[in-house]
């Protein structure tokens, strides 16, 4: 499959972010009295360091419904999280309901990491049974509709769905299709290297 359609020269809205996170931060010191507070000051060591911590993270949750026609290969970018990337392992997750086959398996894939290096993330198997109520509730549908869950692994900005059938998928027929991504990010220039996504 061709993956290099993604752009790896993304814009840096590094700038952009200080502004707003400033004027948040002044407008959060604003409302705060220091001075009548019991708890001692901070230093500005402090400060910068609660500051990195509050003002660089990300918190998302989506929900994206399919539509239309995949060709064979193709794909459908579902999230770029730059300047951010995914950061506390188990805290970003995705959850879809596709096509799949008559054993269950999805005819679509999702692939993750730093454009353009990218892998494919394993969904496990489709999720058949539930319950409502106390009543059993089928959630997958084999030859036709099945429900995925898996966690995001930490350090990637870009998240997409690919068409991995043998011909041309067609999301307005056979049921709702949709994928939800929740996400936990970090500003990418905090995150040590050893979080970061290798090739």
């Amino acid at each position: 499959m061709n993956y290099n359609r993604f752009r790896s020269d993304k814009p840096n809205f590094g700038s952009i972010l200080a502004i707003v996170v400033t004027l948040t931060y002044v407008g959060h010191l604003g409302v705060v009295d220091v001075s009548s507070q019991s708890m001692p000051i901070m230093d500005n060591t402090s400060v910068q360091e609660h500051a990195e911590h509050t003002f660089d993270n990300l918190i998302v949750s989506e929900h994206i419904p399919l539509n239309g026609q995949l060709t064979n290969g193709d794909y459908i970018l579902l999230m770029d999280l730059t300047p951010f990337a995914t950061s506390i392992e188990g805290h970003s997750h995705v959850a879809m309901k596709v096509p799949c086959n008559e054993i269950g398996s999805p005819k679509v894939a999702i692939i993750t990491g730093i454009a353009p290096n990218l892998k494919t993330l394993d969904i496990g198997n489709a999720i058949n049974n539930g319950t409502l109520n106390g009543e059993n509730l089928d959630l997958s549908a084999k030859g036709r509709s099945c429900l995925y869950h898996a966690e995001l692994p930490r350090g990637i900005t870009d998240i997409a769905l690919v068409n991995t059938s043998n011909g041309t998928l067609n999301f307005n027929e056979g049921g709702k299709y949709s994928v939800t991504v929740s996400i936990h990010g970090t500003a990418i220039q905090h995150i040590g290297s050893n979080e970061t996504a290798g090739p």
